[in-house]
C-alpha cells in the first residue's frame, strides 16, 4: 500500500523521467473494453480488444479472471500487428472480471501485463459479514471509556513547510490518550476566520510508518485548509507516532514498535490494533469541534487506501460526521472470501475471516458504512488487488448514506501512479478531477 495519488503531480512528473517498464503494463499490448468506466448490467454484451504494437507482435497469453480469485480462461495467442478482438459474451451474473494479456506467464502489475477490469451489477454484491445489532452500543462503549479521561491538547506552532504559511495559523496538536499513543497531528486554518466560519476536513493516510505518504505534513494540512472557501484541516497520522522526525526515528518505529502492526493475531476486541487508530480520529474530532471557527455543521473527512478505512470508520462510529470521501479504501468487506471473491488490505484477516468472525465485524468497513449518513463518495479500481472493487461494491450497498456515489476506473490498480501516461491523464480527467472538485465544492 504505497504512494497514494495525493502525491499526483509528483507521480507525474516523476513518470515522465521513467522508461515504459516502470508502469505495471505491458507496453506492447494495450487492452479495451466497451465500457468507458467498466460497468455493466446483468445482460450486456462484453467485449474486449487488444492493440498489439509491430514490435510486440508476438505469441501471447490471454487470461480472465473471476472475482480476483478464479481463473475461467486462459488461451495462448499468436497475434499480428493492429487490434484483435479477444472476448465476447454476455453478462450472466454480477461479478468480477479482469482481463489479462502477457508476454509469457505473466501477473497483474506487472510490466510484463496489461489489464482491464469490468464489473457486472456491482449494486448487487453482498458484503461477507452482516453488521452487528449492537454495532453502535459497541462504538458508543468504546468511546465513553475514552472520553472518561478530560480532553486536553498540547498546542505549538507548527514547523514551516514548502507552502507559505501567510494568512494561516498553523499548530502542531497532541491530545493524550488512555490508553496507547496521543493523537499527533498539524492543524491549519486562515487566520482571519470568524466563529461558526468554517468547516472541518480531515485528512487520514495510507497504510506503512516510514514513508511520506503515511507522515503528516504541515503542506497538507495548509492547502486543504485553502478548500472550498477555507476550512480547519488536520492532517492525522494514524499510529501516534511523532511528526517532523528525522528519517531514523520512522525506520525504528518500523522496524520494531510498529512492525507488522497490520497483520498482527489477536485474540479479542481490546487487543486489535486498528482499534486505537479509530479512536483517536474521535478523539481528534471532539477537540476540532471545540475550535469556535467550526461552523457547527459540516465535518468532512477522507483517506486513500488506509486511510479510506479510517474515513469509513470515522463515518460509521462518530453521527457528526456528513461527508465522507474513500479513495481505494482498504479493510472494506473484509470478509468478502466467504462471498468466494478476494478480499482487501490487510488480507491476513480476511482469510480468517470465519475464525474471527465474533471480531472482525465490529472494524469491517463494509459495516462500519452501514451506520452512516454521510455524505459518501467512493472510488474504484477495477484492477486493483489491494482494494478489490468487489468488496468496495458491497460496502457501498450496505452505507446508510441518501446521498452516496461510487466512481469505477477499468485501469486503475491500487496504486495511480503505475498506469501508462495515456491512461493517467484520462484517469486524471474523468475521475480525479471530478472527485477532487466534489469535495472541494463541499467545503464551500
Amino acid at each position: 500500500m504505497r504512494h497514494p495519488d495525493h502525491f499526483l503531480k509528483l507521480s507525474v512528473i516523476i513518470s515522465l523521467l521513467l522508461p515504459a517498464a516502470a508502469y505495471a503494463q505491458y507496453p506492447g499490448a494495450e487492452l479495451e473494453i466497451n465500457s468507458s468506466n467498466g460497468v455493466y448490467a446483468v445482460g450486456d454484451s462484453i467485449k474486449v480488444w487488444a492493440d498489439i504494437t509491430p514490435e510486440s507482435a508476438s505469441v501471447l497469453e490471454f487470461c480472465v479472471e473471476k472475482n480476483m480469485n478464479l481463473i475461467i480462461k486462459t488461451e495462448t495467442l499468436e497475434l499480428t500487428a493492429g487490434r484483435h478482438l479477444l472476448y465476447a459474451d454476455i453478462c450472466r451474473e454480477p461479478a468480477h472480471y479482469v482481463f489479462m494479456i502477457s508476454k509469457g506467464k505473466g501477473k497483474p502489475e506487472t510490466e510484463t501485463t496489461s489489464t482491464v477490469g469490468a464489473i457486472v451489477s456491482p449494486e448487487k454484491f453482498k458484503s461477507g459479514y452482516q453488521a452487528p445489532k449492537d454495532l453502535r452500543k459497541f462504538w458508543d462503549g468504546q468511546i465513553a471509556k475514552m472520553r472518561q479521561m478530560p480532553l486536553t491538547a498540547k498546542e505549538r506552532p507548527a514547523p514551516k513547510g514548502k507552502d507559505d504559511q501567510t494568512g494561516m495559523t498553523c499548530l502542531d496538536i497532541e491530545i493524550p490518550m488512555p490508553e496507547g499513543n496521543p493523537v499527533r497531528a498539524y492543524l491549519a486554518y486562515p487566520s482571519g476566520a470568524g466563529e461558526k466560519s468554517l468547516p472541518i476536513v480531515i485528512y487520514a493516510h495510507a497504510a506503512g510508518v516510514k514513508g511520506g505518504w503515511c507522515q503528516c505534513s504541515i503542506d497538507d494540512a495548509i492547502r486543504d485548509a485553502r478548500k472550498g472557501n477555507g476550512a480547519i484541516a488536520l492532517d492525522i497520522n494514524a499510529h501516534g507516532m511523532l511528526n517532523g522526525q528525522p528519517q531514523s526515528y520512522y525506520d525504528e518505529l518500523e522496524a520494531g514498535e510498529l512492525k507488522d502492526y497490520s497483520t498482527r493475531e489477536f485474540t479479542g476486541h481490546e487487543e486489535f490494533y486498528f482499534r486505537l487508530m479509530y479512536l483517536r480520529l474521535v478523539r481528534a474530532l471532539d477537540y476540532l469541534v471545540t475550535l469556535p471557527q467550526w461552523d457547527g455543521k459540516r465535518v468532512a473527512i477522507y483517506g486513500e487506501s488506509q486511510g479510506g478505512a479510517q474515513s469509513a470508520a470515522l463515518a460509521g462510529m462518530d453521527e457528526r460526521v456528513t461527508a465522507a470521501l474513500l479513495r481505494v479504501p482498504a479493510f472494506i468487506d473484509v470478509a468478502g472470501t466467504l462471498d468466494g471473491r478476494r478480499g482487501p488490505w490487510p488480507r491476513t484477516y480476511g482469510k480468517k475471516a470465519r475464525e474471527l468472525e465474533k471480531e472482525l465485524p465490529y472494524y469491517d468497513g463494509a459495516c462500519m458504512l452501514s451506520l452512516t449518513k454521510a455524505k459518501l463518495y467512493i472510488e474504484a479500481g477495477l484492477v486493483d488487488y489491494t482494494c478489490p472493487p468487489g468488496c468496495l461494491s458491497a460496502g457501498y450497498n450496505n452505507a446508510g448514506s441518501k446521498d452516496k456515489t461510487i466512481v469505477f476506473f477499468p485501469y486503475r490498480p491500487h496504486h495511480s501512479a503505475k498506469m501508462s501516461r495515456e491512461k493517467q491523464k484520462r484517469w486524471e480527467k474523468e475521475i480525479y478531477e471530478p472527485r477532487e472538485k466534489w469535495l472541494d465544492d463541499y467545503l464551500k
